[in-house]
């Protein structure tokens, strides 16, 4: 009985060492059959541990959170993780090569050891506390084979900006030197000082007034208006279709006309045609003087042709004034075509004289048979009437022009402001008179005579 009842412990304490871990279940053939055959059993009964598909399945190399999924974006070592301090291509990488605050890359101009960084003062190839290195330091460069101390370490330094309407008459830059042992810098010579010069033998620095201005004032002003001398002065303008105005037009100017050259003959402004009937003109102040008044007047006029015949009729306006206004004045002329009905058409000519934008007179024309603005080939005069006769004599304008604009348009229809004359697309003829006699919009080819530059101007 004794030793029936030791077995019975010893068996015990077998059973519990072993466990479940020593106990192999065995399975009938059968029942491994119907379980391999159902794959999908889902079976919560099922270890997910030894299921290769089961997405849980912690050791599945295609678990999204696996921590050895090689495509795991969140995997330390994945060389694709964009945030992999070693991935060779993020831009925080500090190794990266081209991160562009990498101090280590070859071309980052902050690299200390860059050797090409002009102001690194640990450049490789310069030995430091040598004089080549205060230079670089200082900001200079180094000569090496300088033969003078002084010469050795040296910088280009610009003159200080030049005035408006002025060009340099000296070099626009000199060198300065520096002396490492004090650590100065100076420049051997005068003082360069940007100043204005005319005299003597050019120096750095200097600069004269540009080919378009005078000095006046201890400033050079540039040129913006043409001098006509009342005797000689006038530009020819050759003949052109262009010039040959129709239907709607402007001419406007602004003269500053001489007080003294107010006599009895017109003060041409521009003139179309060099024999008796001008194609149009535009005429500045006249004196007239009776017993009793004086008076000035500003004119206007244009000249028509028969279509059918040699017939020519003359349309004139002018404006008169009891004083002369010896500034600056702006006088337009302006032109306007009419055409009304349609089997029988009727058609009315206006010109209208403006002086200072105000409209001072105006007229108009209605032919009895068909007229057009007369065609005159010959040149466009400025500042002067070359017709001559037995009674008449050449006539000069005696004064300032700052600008000239024939446009093909009627730009004014009321009064206005004058203002400052440009180009624009109904422009066809422009000069400022800005040191040349270039105009402006389509190159009309001209010859001045006896004509300067003022640098008193209208703007």
């Amino acid at each position: 009985m004794k030793s029936f009842n030791f077995f019975l412990v010893f068996f015990f304490l077998f059973f519990i060492s072993c466990g479940e871990s020593g106990v192999t279940r065995v399975i009938p053939e059968a029942e491994t059959d119907d379980e391999s055959q159902n794959d999908d059993d889902p079976d919560p009964t099922d270890n997910p541990t030894d299921d290769p598909t089961n997405p849980d399945d912690p050791t599945n190399p295609d678990d999204p959170t696996n921590p050895d999924d090689p495509t795991n974006p969140d995997d330390p070592t994945n060389p694709d993780d964009p945030t992999n301090p070693d991935d060779p291509t993020n831009p925080d990488d500090p190794t990266n090569p081209d991160d562009p605050t990498n101090p280590d890359d070859p071309t980052n101009p902050d690299d200390p050891t860059n050797p090409d960084d002009p102001t690194n003062p640990t450049d490789p190839t310069v030995e430091p506390d040598s004089d080549e290195a205060k230079c670089v330091a200082a900001g200079g460069t180094w000569d090496s084979f300088a033969e003078e101390d002084y010469e050795r370490c040296y910088k280009i330094v610009n003159c200080a900006p030049k005035p408006e309407n002025t060009e340099w008459r000296g070099e626009q830059s000199y060198t300065e030197y520096y002396d490492v042992d004090d650590g100065q810098w100076t420049n051997f010579g005068a003082n360069y000082k940007t100043e204005y010069s005319d005299t003597g033998e050019a120096k750095i620095c200097q600069y004269i007034c540009a080919s378009n201005a005078i000095r006046e004032d201890e400033t050079c002003k540039p040129y913006c208006s043409a001098v006509f001398n009342g005797e000689s002065s006038r530009i020819e303008v050759a003949n052109n279709d262009l010039l040959n105005l129709s239907d709607s037009w402007t001419i406007e100017a602004w003269i500053k006309q001489d007080e003294g050259d107010l006599t009895s003959d017109y003060a041409p402004i521009l003139r179309k045609g060099t024999s008796e009937n001008p194609s149009y003109v535009l005429m500045g102040y006249r004196k007239q003087q009776s017993w009793s008044s004086v008076t000035y007047t500003v004119t206007g006029a244009t000249t028509y042709k028969s279509a059918y015949g040699s017939t020519t009729e003359n349309l004139q306006v002018d404006g008169t004034f009891n004083e002369f206004s010896g500034g600056w004045t702006h006088v337009a002329l302006v032109h306007n075509k009419k055409v009304e009905g349609t089997l029988i058409q009727s058609i009315t000519y206006k010109i209208t004289l403006y002086v200072n934008g105000k409209q001072v007179n105006s007229k108009t024309y209605e032919p009895r048979t068909t007229m057009n603005l007369l065609e005159v080939n010959e040149p466009l005069i400025i500042g002067a009437n070359l017709y001559t006769s037995w009674t008449v004599s050449k006539k000069y304008f005696k004064g300032l022009i700052d600008s000239i604009r024939i446009s093909g348009s009627e730009r004014y229809t009321a009064d206005f402001t004058p203002s400052q004359l440009s180009v624009d697309n109904d422009t066809i003829v422009f000069y400022d008179f800005s040191n040349d006699f270039n105009e402006a919009k389509n190159g009309l080819e001209n010859t001045p005579t006896n004509v300067t530059f003022s640098t008193d101007c209208a703007f």
